[in-house]
């Protein structure tokens, strides 16, 4: 890594004099300390470097793989129509993951990830729309009651029934209980018909819920340690809203895209969806703090004196400290959003065109470095802090097409 730097500030960014012929102004004379890659890691040789983006692209898909696992068994029952395995991995009822953000230390690599849950929402939906009406009704409650009591008087039937014909047959004991689990079987069958879907959806919400919990999430991160040779930690943070990041923000486009070539409508359809309020600019002060007598020697309890000027600064919003900082954090609201697809997105197989389409809501302006005039820093090389971009490509039958993602926070 250092031997990067060094080369790159003696070739690239070494200052040369005015005369010079070959003189290259810059606006930047030192490298960016937040690269475009989403890799920390800090080692001796360099030539390590170059295996960290192959394994961030194995992990990032055995993640995927893992978080979009399901039960084909389960999912063909709650379907009259054929579910074919083709459509079902296109299929948007899944739960979207980003691109990973990979801490490296010697012995330890922490992964953060930002989930959107589409398919635990899509069955609680169902869920409701079916049984919350059925479960109130007291004729249904009534129903469920009256099977519960049939039942038990059922199973006290078959016991002593069971102790009689064991006393006489002691040798077909296990026909016996058998034949009392057949017809166990078909009576809840019979009698719970009605709720078998329930059951069913109940089971893919506990499928989906044990998919992040830690006995599940050790047999993933068992691979993961034979890749980097080390510990792994899962940092998962689950989004609200799927527009809250681009790169969820744009996996949706491409795969409804390979699908159906609607173009047009699924843009409208994403952009819609985004909920962007109008947001008011805060006037505020470019310092909390008078900074000539920050560092003074007379002023002996700092920290609390900085605590005490950011209560009184935020006294009239909340009464919290929680509530404080959080009402000074940055880009904690979504100011706008844009998606653009471009490609071979026409509807016919034969003699198929490129198409190029963007749709945007708000703006991705800095609302407060351009109209507020505050300072601003740049990450990234150009990027602006405040922006989130996302690039994707893919292809259907005619052709290849890609995707771009922005998202913007104020």
């Amino acid at each position: 890594m250092l031997n990067i730097i060094k080369s790159k500030l003696n070739n690239t960014y070494k200052k040369k004099s005015l005369n010079n012929e070959n003189v290259t102004i810059r606006n930047k004379d030192f490298v960016p300390a937040v690269r475009d890659w989403k890799n920390s890691i800090y080692v001796y040789n360099k030539n390590t470097l170059s295996l960290i983006p192959v394994a961030s692209r194995l992990v990032m898909k055995l993640i995927k793989g893992y978080l979009n696992s399901y039960n084909l068994f389960i999912e063909k029952n709650l379907r009259k129509e054929r579910l074919r395995r083709r459509l079902r991995k296109l299929s948007t009822n899944r739960i979207f993951v980003s691109d990973g953000e990979f801490k490296h230390t010697n012995d330890n690599v922490n992964i953060t990830l930002y989930v959107y849950n589409r398919q635990k929402l899509n069955y609680l939906l169902k869920l409701r729309k079916r049984y919350t009406r059925l479960f109130k009704k007291a004729r249904f409650v009534r129903k469920l009651q009256l099977i519960r009591n049939v039942g038990l008087n059922i199973l006290k039937q078959q016991e002593q029934k069971s102790k009689i014909l064991t006393n006489v047959l002691p040798n077909y004991s296990s026909k016996l209980y058998s034949v009392q689990n057949v017809y166990y079987r078909n009576f809840i069958r019979k009698s719970i018909r009605r709720l078998k879907y329930y059951m069913y959806y109940k089971q893919l919400l506990y499928i989906n819920k044990a998919k992040f919990e830690n006995s599940y999430l050790q047999g993933l991160i068992n691979l993961l340690r034979k890749i980097y040779n080390k510990n792994v930690e899962f940092n998962i943070i689950n989004l609200k809203y799927f527009y809250f990041n681009s790169d969820i923000f744009a996996q949706p486009l491409v795969l409804k895209l390979r699908k159906k070539r609607k173009l047009l409508r699924y843009l409208k359809a994403l952009v819609r969806k985004a909920k962007i309020k109008d947001i008011k600019l805060n006037e505020r002060p470019k310092y909390f703090f008078e900074l000539d007598n920050l560092f003074t020697v007379n002023n002996l309890d700092t920290t609390n004196n900085l605590l005490n000027n950011l209560m009184q600064h935020n006294k009239i919003s909340s009464e919290y400290l929680k509530k404080v900082v959080l009402s000074d954090i940055k880009y904690k609201r979504v100011s706008g959003v844009r998606i653009e697809a471009a490609g071979r997105l026409t509807k016919r197989y034969t003699a198929s065109r490129s198409q190029h389409k963007v749709r945007y809501k708000g703006n991705l302006v800095n609302a407060y470095s351009s109209i507020k005039g505050y300072p601003s820093s740049v990450i990234r090389g150009n990027y602006k802090p405040n922006l989130e971009y996302t690039k994707l490509n893919s292809k259907s039958r005619i052709g290849s097409f890609g995707v771009k993602g922005w998202v913007s926070g104020i």
